[in-house]
């Protein structure tokens, strides 16, 4: 689900863009209904290459959560901007 989402939308985490690239991903697994874990597995083979998006996961998705950032992934703006 997310390798597809990251793959269709050539989101990268090179760096500096790998927070906004985590937010992106934590929004919409958020969308998607996957909890913090289920996120990570998804990621796993990104965290072994970099650790700062576990950290960055960690440290965003509850912040993401309760913000609700997985409302924007139901808008024209997030269907015209991002393939899903």
């Amino acid at each position: 689900m997310i390798k597809e989402f990251i793959k269709n939308n050539n989101i990268t985490f090179n760096e500096g863009e790998r927070n906004s690239s985590v937010v992106v991903c934590i929004g919409y697994a958020q969308h998607l209904g996957l909890n913090e874990a289920q996120l990570k597995k998804e990621l796993a083979k990104e965290i072994k290459e970099d650790k700062f998006i576990k950290e960055e996961i960690s440290r965003l998705f509850d912040y993401c959560k309760s913000n609700n950032y997985a409302k924007y992934w139901k808008t024209k703006s997030a269907k015209s901007e991002y393939k899903f």
